[in-house]
């Protein structure tokens, strides 16, 4: 019975946890691309953690310019790099 309690209790727990970090995939100097999750951003972009991970590669601001699917459950967002 207590196995029954503890099983949703552990599921419920994995959920919570952070998906892996943004890794870059390439970077020119003016365009950046990060692998992470296949959904696109939006216009509320600058609350992503993308966005901030590619503001940090950048060394200033960035404008997200769209997604790419590289498969089930992984996208490539690009950034350019402004200023």
């Amino acid at each position: 019975m207590r196995f029954m309690i503890a099983l949703p209790a552990l599921v419920m727990l994995t959920a919570c946890l952070d998906a892996a970090p943004p890794m870059v995939t390439d970077y020119n100097g003016r365009l950046v691309k990060l692998a992470h999750h296949n959904y696109p951003l939006g216009d509320n972009y600058r609350g992503s953690p993308l966005y901030t991970k590619a503001v940090e590669v950048c060394g200033s601001d960035a404008t997200y310019q769209g997604m790419r699917n590289l498969g089930p459950n992984q996208g490539e967002h690009a950034f350019l790099c402004v200023g």
